[in-house]
């Protein structure tokens, strides 16, 4: 009978307290602009930092990832290695609030999601439940948007190495040259070949090592399988694009066309592919004026493959 007296009295000032924490709202949502970005997860009352602050309930990752994701921060908890994207992760003055900020920009055009997992408890050690009052893993999915085109420095691809030494998937690479003013960040571009067909086919330009290409830099794009068998200037940005070989391996027998797009598909830049280049009996393909056009007269076969330089 007390409950029950306490149950009408709680409804006559207004209701029933809520039994358990809920997540509130999630931002980012639908399509945001490429480049910094900064998610927040608000909670109906103060959370726990256990399994926030260490990153192993909440995360940001691709949306290709997300079920993994979540299913590991349901379970476990995420442990290093987990395909998140590396963040800074706080719990807000108050508790009620989680923000997570990416270490390096977003890249454009790309899926992502917010994940957070079962296990999370507020500062009564509830467990914290869905927007509907669920016990289940959030994930909640958004976009990033194409480039301004108006805004990136002009690019080159200066060389090619097709012809490696076996395993050639180790040592196949692209050369790209920022030649502006303004650092670029190739995530998220695209390389594309000329098959035999004559049909291109693409492979997205994945994060790297060495930071984005500065003004007046090279960039070399290669694939899962590079075993860095030349050396690279200091500081030379590294990309993959390809699980194994470049953009799963350039043919030998017909000489490299490649282009590099942007993001939404703009082609920026070309490799034999504007005009016929030379089949290279051994060494890279190279434009020989690296401020020159993609023409068959800018085309050469140097020899010595040179990336970076």
């Amino acid at each position: 009978m007390r409950r029950l007296a306490l149950a009408l009295l709680a409804a006559a000032c207004g209701g029933l307290p809520e039994p358990h924490t809920r997540v509130a709202a999630v931002s980012p949502e639908g399509t945001v602009p490429a480049g910094p970005v900064t998610v927040e997860i608000a909670f109906t009352a103060p959370v726990s930092a256990e399994g926030i602050v260490d990153g192993r309930r909440v995360a940001l990752c691709r949306a290709a990832d997300a079920a993994a994701v979540a299913a590991a921060a349901s379970g476990d908890g995420l442990a290093p290695g987990a395909p998140v994207l590396a963040a800074r992760i706080e719990l807000l003055q108050g508790g009620d609030r989680a923000r997570l900020v990416p270490d390096r920009p977003l890249w454009p055009m790309g899926g992502w999601a917010v994940v957070v997992g079962v296990g999370l408890r507020d500062a009564e050690g509830r467990e914290v439940l869905d927007p509907a009052g669920r016990k289940r893993a959030l994930r909640q999915e958004f976009r990033t948007g194409d480039l301004d085109l108006a805004a990136l420095p002009p690019l080159a691809l200066t060389e090619a190495l097709a012809r490696a030494a076996s395993p050639e998937a180790g040592g196949e690479y692209a050369e790209v040259a920022n030649r502006g003013t303004a650092p670029v960040d190739l995530s998220g571009f695209r390389l594309a070949k000329r098959t035999a067909s004559g049909v291109p086919a693409r492979c997205t330009i994945e994060p790297g090592s060495g930071g984005p290409l500065g003004p007046g830099g090279r960039a070399i794009v290669a694939g899962g399988a590079w075993d860095g068998r030349y050396p690279l200037p200091s500081g030379t940005p590294l990309y993959r694009c390809g699980a194994t070989a470049l953009l799963g391996g350039l043919a030998d027998d017909r000489p490299v066309a490649l282009a590099l797009e942007s993001p939404g598909g703009a082609r920026l830049a070309g490799l034999g592919w504007a005009e016929a280049a030379p089949l290279c009996a051994s060494g890279p393909l190279a434009l020989v004026d690296p401020a020159g056009p993609d023409a068959a007269v800018n085309l050469g076969c140097p020899g010595t493959p040179s990336p970076g330089y």
